[in-house]
């Protein structure tokens, strides 16, 4: 049950709508290198960005994976999807070290066992926050992801949701340095990718 608490509250910040409405493709990766099928619960959680992996700049909690009907009930609540096929999902939270601006970033994952489950997953959440009020602005980001939605609200926040092959992941980054900002997009791709 902790572990579900710890995943509770992703994407929950206001939601404007639970039904989806129509969202293109914004920004698609390129797709390139090694493609992620099904991560299990453990493969989930090493595909989470580790304190290492997230430099000397930030660091954050311990990650949380759960699988199972947890884990659906969690997708359900983020994607507004039915999530049927998620096998797994994970999350991780980070903030910069001593930063007076708050800069912080939020990881999240579903597996599943289609690449159909998972882009209609991509979907359904790329149009809850493209739902929102204030409505987020689309944008282009290339992160190497089989697909890539991504909008900001403000000069410092972005919400990526990206497909790495059956992966949806989430990343939530509110940080002032668009650089950063888009390197946590990049870096999650890639940890997928290495897990898988």
């Amino acid at each position: 049950m902790a572990l579900v608490a710890a995943l509770t509250g992703c994407g929950s910040d206001g939601d404007a709508a639970d039904s989806p409405v129509g969202v293109v493709g914004i920004g698609s990766g390129d797709g390139k290198g090694k493609k992620s099928g099904t991560l299990s619960v453990d493969q989930v959680r090493a595909a989470l960005p580790t304190n290492e992996a997230l430099g000397s700049v930030f660091v954050g909690d311990d990650l949380a994976a759960i699988e199972g009907d947890p884990a659906r009930k969690q997708c359900e609540s983020d994607t507004g999807t039915p999530c049927t096929g998620v096998v797994a999902a994970g999350h991780k939270e980070a903030a910069a070290r001593g930063n007076a601006d708050d800069d912080e970033v939020e990881f999240t994952l579903f597996s599943f066992d289609s690449k159909e489950a998972a882009s209609a997953a991509v979907k359904g959440l790329a149009a809850k926050i493209a739902s929102r009020d204030p409505a987020p602005q689309p944008t282009k980001l290339t992160t190497g992801a089989d697909e890539t939605q991504a909008f900001t609200n403000g000069r410092s926040s972005t919400r990526t949701v990206m497909r790495v092959g059956n992966v949806v992941a989430y990343v939530q980054a509110s940080i002032y340095d668009t650089e950063h900002r888009n390197h946590m997009s990049t870096l999650q791709v890639e940890l997928i990718k290495k897990a898988g």
